[in-house]
Order: C-alpha cells, then sequence, then structure tokens
C-alpha cells in the first residue's frame, strides 16, 4: 500500500500557514519584478472570483485593490496600538476585506521551504520510507504498517489530522501502487482509498490535465530539458482532445497497438497510468535535521507587542514540527532583520557580543539573539515568554522586517523523581523566574558562582544557572555517625569597609571604621586577642614568571595580610569577631568579614 500526500496550491497555502486568518480569504499569490509581476497561485476562492494565474499586477487590482489597504498583516496592524489582546483581535477581525475581494500577497520562498520541511517531518515521522516528489507532494510506502495504523481508510485519516496539525490543507490518497496514489490525490479532494483492482474505474473520471501534470514529472525519456517535456505535453493533449478523449476513462479503453503507433512510447505509457498499473520504486530521501521557521514582514515592526504576535506564530509552528518527530529544543537562535537607517551605519562598530546570549549586528543588519535552555523543552508559551525577556533587555535597536527562528533539536527530558524527594522548581519556570531576576538586577549580576584559577579572594565568576538532572538522595543517617560540630558563619562585606587601625609592635591594638557601618558601635574599641598575620598573593606564579623572565631571583610577591580581632564594643560586654585585613599594595586597612 502506498499513500500520496498532495497541497493543492502549495505557494498560497505556504503563506495561510503563516498568516491562519487569510483561510476565508480569497489569496492571490505573485512573483516576479515591476513590471513583470504576475499571480503564479490562487486558492479556490480566488477563482470563484474570475482571477487566474498569469494574470498581471495591474489586472488584478479590479479584484483586489480596495481590500490590499485595510487587510493587512496583524503585526502592521498592532505596530503602534496599546490595547489587550482582546481588543486587538477585535481590531483584525473588523479590518478583515469585504467578501469579494481578494489579498494579494509576494511569495516567499523562505515559507514554502519552511512548509515544506514541516511536511517532511510528518511524513517521515509516519513512515521512515518517503519519496520527496516535489515541493507539493510526498509518496509514502506503507508496507508493513497496517497493524500499527489499523484499515487503509483509518490511516489516510490519521495521515490527514497529522497534516492539518502543521497548518495545511491536504489531498490524501492510499492506492496500491504510488502512480495510482498520486493522480488520486491530485485529482480527488479530501481523503481517497482506492482498493485493489478498482483503479482504473476510480480514476476514470479524472481528466487528462491530472495525468500530464503527472506524467511530466516522471517521464525520463531523454529530453534534455523542462521546456521539450512541456512541449510534448500540450502536443500529446492537443492530439489527444482532437481525438475526443478528455478522461481517463476513454483514454484506457483505446486499442494499445494503435496508440502506440501514433503516440509512441510515451502514449503506452500514459495509457497504463490511465489504467492504475503504474509501479515504480521509490527514491527514498533522509529525514530533515534543520528546524527553522521564517517570515518576512508587510510593513516594519518598531516595539515588542506586535513582533510578539510573530514569535508565536512561528514558535507555534516550531513547536509543531518538533512534535511531529518526537523532539524537543536544546537551543533557539533567533535571528532579525533590521531596517537599514543613516544612523545605523555609524553605531554598527559599536555593538557587542557579550554573555551566553549573543547579539550580534553584521552584514545585511541582522540582528542575533541565542537562548540555550537548560533541559530540552516544547512548550510554546515558555519560548515566547524567554524572547521576550530577552528582546527587552537587548533591544534590536531598529525596526524590524524579517523574522527568522530556528531550533537546535534534541530528545525531550524524561525525568522520575523519588517519592521521599523534596519537590523542587519545574526547570522550564525556574528559567523564566531567572530571565526575569537578570532583567532586574542584569545580566551578569544573577546566575551560579565558579570559582577561577586563582588564590585570590573573591575570585569567582558568575555563571548561568543550570539545574541537576537528578537530585541525589541523601543517605539516612545510622547509629555510628557523630554528631557534626557547630559551624562558624561567614558574613562578608561587600564591599569591605575601610578602618583606621593603630598598631603595637606590629599587632593591631585598636581600630576605627571609616566607612559608616551599618549598626551603631559596631567596627570600633579595643582589641582584645587577634590572630595572624597570614599573608597570601592570588597569581603568585604569574609574578614568578614575569620576575624570572626579568632575569631577577623569584620573591613571592605578598597582596594582603589577614588578621582575625576580637574587638570589644563600648562599654558593653559582647565581644564580636571580624576579619581584618591590609592591602599590602596601597596600605590600607579593611573590614572584610565577621563571625557569627
Amino acid at each position: 500500500m502506498f499513500a500520496c500526500i498532495y497541497i493543492p496550491d502549495f505557494p498560497v497555502e505556504a503563506i495561510v500557514r503563516v498568516e491562519p486568518w487569510l483561510r476565508e480569504q480569497a489569496v492571490a499569490v505573485l512573483e516576479g519584478k515591476p513590471p513583470l509581476v504576475r499571480v503564479v497561485a490562487l486558492n479556490e476562492k480566488a477563482r470563484c472570483l474570475g482571477m487566474e494565474v498569469g494574470m498581471t499586477k495591474l489586472q488584478t487590482a479590479v479584484f483586489s485593490a480596495p481590500a490590499n489597504e485595510a487587510a493587512h498583516s496583524i503585526e502592521a496592524k498592532v505596530k503602534t496600538s496599546k490595547t489587550t489582546q482582546i481588543e486587538l483581535s477585535s481590531r483584525r477581525t473588523r479590518s478583515k476585506p469585504k467578501p469579494g475581494l481578494a489579498i494579494l500577497r509576494q511569495r516567499s520562498a523562505e515559507q514554502e521551504n519552511s512548509a515544506h520541511a514541516a511536511l517532511l517531518d510528518v511524513a517521515h515521522a509516519f513512515t521512515p520510507r518517503v519519496e520527496d516528489t516535489t515541493s507539493d507532494t510526498l509518496l509514502l510506502d506503507l508496507a508493513g504498517l497496517e497493524r500499527l495504523y489499523g484499515a487503509p481508510a483509518t490511516t489516510a485519516r490519521d495521515l490527514a489530522s497529522r497534516v492539518n496539525a502543521i497548518a495545511l490543507e491536504a489531498n490524501i490518497a492510499l492506492a496500491a501502487n504510488p502512480e495510482a496514489a498520486l493522480h488520486a490525490a491530485r485529482g480527488f479532494s479530501g481523503t481517497t482509498v482506492l482498493p485493489a483492482g478498482e483503479e482504473a474505474h476510480r480514476l476514470g473520471v479524472l481528466p487528462l490535465q491530472v495525468l500530464l501534470d503527472t506524467f511530466d514529472m516522471s517521464v525520463h525519456d531523454g529530453l534534455a530539458s523542462d521546456r521539450e517535456r512541456e512541449k510534448l505535453g500540450e502536443q500529446m493533449l492537443d492530439t489527444l482532445e482532437r481525438w475526443g478523449i478528455r478522461d481517463f476513462h476513454t483514454l484506457a479503453l483505446l486499442p494499445e497497438h494503435a496508440l502506440a503507433s501514433r503516440l509512441g512510447e510515451a502514449g503506452t505509457r500514459l495509457q497504463r497510468l490511465a489504467r492504475g498499473a503504474g509501479m515504480r520504486t521509490l527514491v527514498l530521501c533522509e529525514p530533515v535535521t534543520h528546524f527553522e521557521e521564517a517570515m518576512e514582514l508587510e510593513s516594519p515592526v518598531e516595539t515588542l507587542e506586535p513582533l510578539s504576535f510573530v514569535l508565536n506564530r512561528l514558535l507555534e509552528q516550531l513547536c509543531a514540527r518538533l512534535e511531529a518527530r518526537a523532539l524537543a529544543a536544546q537551543k533557539l537562535h533567533l535571528r532579525l532583520k533590521l531596517e537599514r537607517r543613516v544612523a545605523d551605519e555609524e553605531t554598527t562598530s559599536a555593538q557587542d557580543v557579550s554573555g551566553d546570549s549573543s547579539h550580534v549586528v553584521g552584514g545585511g543588519n541582522i540582528g542575533e539573539r541565542i537562548l540555550r535552555l537548560p533541559v530540552a523543552m516544547r512548550d510554546t508559551k515558555i519560548f515566547l515568554k524567554l524572547l521576550q525577556l530577552e528582546l527587552a533587555a537587548h533591544p534590536p535597536g531598529a525596526p524590524i522586517t524579517k523574522v527568522w527562528i530556528a531550533a537546535e533539536p534534541a530528545p525531550p527530558r524524561s525525568a522520575q523523581h523519588g517519592l521521599f524527594l523534596p519537590v523542587t522548581p519545574e526547570a522550564e519556570r525556574l528559567e523564566i523566574t531567572l530571565a526575569r531576576i537578570s532583567g532586574i538586577v542584569g545580566e551578569r549580576r544573577a546566575g551560579i558562582a565558579r570559582r577561577l584559577d586563582t588564590h585570590q579572594r573573591d575570585g569567582f565568576l558568575m555563571d548561568r544557572f543550570v539545574t541537576a538532572e537528578e537530585p541525589k538522595q541523601r543517605e539516612a543517617p545510622t547509629m555510628s555517625d557523630t554528631k557534626e560540630p557547630a559551624r562558624l558563619a561567614l558574613r562578608m562585606f561587600r564591599p569591605p569597609w575601610q578602618l583606621q587601625v593603630r598598631l603595637a609592635e606590629g599587632r593591631p591594638v585598636a581600630l576605627t571604621a571609616v566607612t559608616k557601618p551599618a549598626r551603631l558601635g559596631e567596627l570600633q574599641g579595643k582589641v582584645l586577642w587577634s590572630a595572624g598575620p597570614w599573608r597570601s598573593s592570588g597569581d603568585w606564579w604569574t609574578e614568578n614568571a614575569k620576575e624570572q623572565s626579568a632575569s631577577k631571583d623569584p620573591v613571592c610577591f605578598w597582596h594582603r595580610e589577614e588578621w582575625d580581632v576580637a574587638l570589644a564594643n563600648g562599654d558593653s560586654d559582647n565581644v564580636a569577631l571580624y576579619c581584618i585585613y591590609r592591602d599590602l599594595t596601597s596600605g590600607k586597612w579593611f573590614a572584610e568579614a565577621s563571625y557569627d
């Protein structure tokens, strides 16, 4: 059993997939450079208005000119609005074109490539044996899948529902051979199942144009170019129409030898296809591994609110493709094409690349943001919120004319937590919380501390926080476990408080805080007890290497001198313990921490 997926009016469907509100409208797709802009695709509603493929843009003005001013896309209509999402939806409804008027759209190669890739994702998720026939047609080999998907009618409905999930409307046909399935999908709308042995009867009502269209794609008779094959098809169609043959049934009834003598081998091949007897081996293709969605905006978008509608639609399509392949996203790559202005040429070189998320404005005025996710996920709302927070923290700086979103696929996360482990927040929600905190306190001030290769105090770097995949279960204590001794807490002063210290015989005996302390009477008084000094140097190996390179004796240079002191605060009996140090490069004293 073979199945065929055919998308009628594929250029129109690729645009409607990005703008679903156009599904109920008459849509015409234009291609070419002025003044040679012509209609290359129409949907059924546009044909009912009288529009035809090949019309010039001037000819389509009769059907579409009054409507195009009111039928802008969502992002253009909400560009300057400050209303809520409900008000935006009502405004979009009010601004739809009146019945009887068509909407013109420019053909988009990126949207067609994305739609074709999404169609391949659905097909490969259904069966690994897929032939990429054309951009709008796929052939699937369903041999051995009856126990998995059931009867042919059930299989056709299941396949149609999966195609509808990626916002495409397709004709699905199942037959015993790929050629019959191909003709049925192109000739009949909806889902069609051709029982074995009834192909000629069911295909007999189809016009010859369907047969010649598929014949142009499948014939391999050594013709040099597509133009020659097209010319041959036109000649055959003209000859058959002069004979009074206009459908599959009448062509199948012709004498085979007489047809071969007049039309040659091509005529006999056409007759076999008309009888539904064509059988061939599928040319299988590899699954798509690149997941990317793109959308070109009709007018530049300047604010985050209308851009969110575009991002949400692209993310929905991206997640639908990932779900069809049972995958998730580990990293999102957002690219924005910015409208070039005079001021941008002067400030382009001032853009920087920093942090885990990079922002690059390079050739063609392209802005980029990269989101590295803590775990593989596939939630449109979480992706949208993270992108909104990222763009709010790093605005593009210019109106946006085109948007790309690419996902790095990864296996979905599977985790099983223990019954006696504490409940931890979900990694997806935690990532949004961390993004909000970073937006408030700064990108480099939220995360997890990572120690540097140095002996300097506070030698650490704020790194991106990532949750552990599997929390380790703490072992239960036993009777032989000794009692854990009490620990001394250290409260750091950030920044350190500057001191005035009086020395006697090289040891501190009294000190006073120069920086105003948080509590009255703190860090001033007589030193009751002191321990030290402990001298330290951070990057001592670097200093010694410099001195050795200068042909000097390696002498370790101490950066700081630390003391632990017990201080009597005023006249009270309270004794406080502090960690103080002297910066040997400047000779100043500082209080670094207190012991609790």
